[in-house]
């Protein structure tokens, strides 16, 4: 039944019985107004911070990850380290790899190398027992062609024990391995089998040099090296970093310094911050005669030049 009859662009009563009845209804619904906005309004500021977030409720999480994407810093440039570990008597090299941070376009680049790697006539271990790592850091950026500002070189021991202060690493093994090897004073074992496996710092050392030595797999080394870093570069560590760069000094021998971690401090923030939106990169390697093709030598320069 309609209440009103229209006429033009007025509303004109039928009658003041109807008139009064209409008042009523009218009243009614005023007050169930009234009640339902108060009730609405106490629901939405308990279960919302503001109005708008409850009509964009759909795009919240981008609005968020917008808002954490504009509050990182500023960074830029390009940063390449080489990273090895020795035996604990320092006389075998186990493995070594070339890792670029890159703030341009927040990424990683991984390229491992095998230890015996000849440079005019001496492999990597040579180089590294007449000078240390800063004669391999500089034979490196001689002989590629690229700039390397940093080297770290831990032993067995101290690589497992930084490592362990880190957890496990959930890595995808794709075939099951046993082995049992090494040289006669440096031996090693591994057993991991196919699939999802959590692996601790000493795996991790193992299947870096069972790759490096004995597969002669520089993809597969490549692609575990890109998972640690982004493993170990997370918002959870960040909180810590401070205390596991005093651990890492102590348990590498590296031209790192103080001021080169603080200084790196915005490109920290932005590589743990993002984590697995970070972007990885491998260049693969190929040998002839434990010497690097040319081919490969031009592939490192193309990814690690700045």
């Amino acid at each position: 039944m309609k209440i009103f009859k229209n006429h033009g662009d007025y509303y004109i009563p039928k009658s003041d019985m109807k008139s009064s009845g209409e008042a009523r209804i009218l009243r009614i619904l005023l007050v169930f107004v009234v009640l339902f906005t108060a009730v609405f309004l106490i629901v939405l500021s308990r279960h919302y911070s503001s109005a708008a977030e409850f009509f964009g409720k759909g795009e919240v999480t981008v609005t968020q990850a917008e808002e954490e994407e504009e509050y990182l810093p500023p960074i830029e440039g390009k940063t390449n380290f080489i990273v090895f570990e020795t035996d604990d008597e320092r006389t075998a090299m186990n493995f070594i790899f070339l890792i670029q941070a890159d703030k341009d376009n927040k990424a990683y680049k991984v390229c491992s190398l095998s230890p015996k790697t000849m440079i005019d006539g001496k492999n990597l271990y040579d180089i590294y027992s007449v000078g240390g790592g800063a004669a391999v850091q500089t034979k490196l950026t001689e002989y590629l062609g690229v700039q390397i500002d940093y080297f770290a070189e831990f032993e067995a021991t101290s690589f497992t024990d930084f490592g362990a202060k880190l957890g496990t690493l959930v890595y995808p093994s794709p075939e099951e391995i046993k082995f049992s090897g090494g040289d006669e004073e440096n031996k090693y074992t591994l057993h991991i089998s196919e699939g999802e496996q959590n692996l601790d710092a000493q795996m991790i050392s193992n299947l870096l040099r069972y790759y490096s030595e004995e597969k002669k797999n520089f993809a597969l080394e490549n692609e575990l090296i890109q998972r640690i870093f982004t493993g170990l570069f997370n918002e959870e560590n960040y909180g810590d970093c401070d205390s596991l760069f005093r651990l890492f000094i102590k348990s590498a021998t590296t031209n790192i310094t103080v001021r080169d971690f603080e200084n790196g401090k915005d490109a920290l923030t932005v590589f743990c911050k993002l984590n697995t939106d970070i972007t990885v990169y491998g260049a693969e390697v190929q040998y002839e005669d434990n010497v690097l093709t040319q081919n490969s030598v031009k592939e490192i320069k193309g990814y690690f030049s700045k």
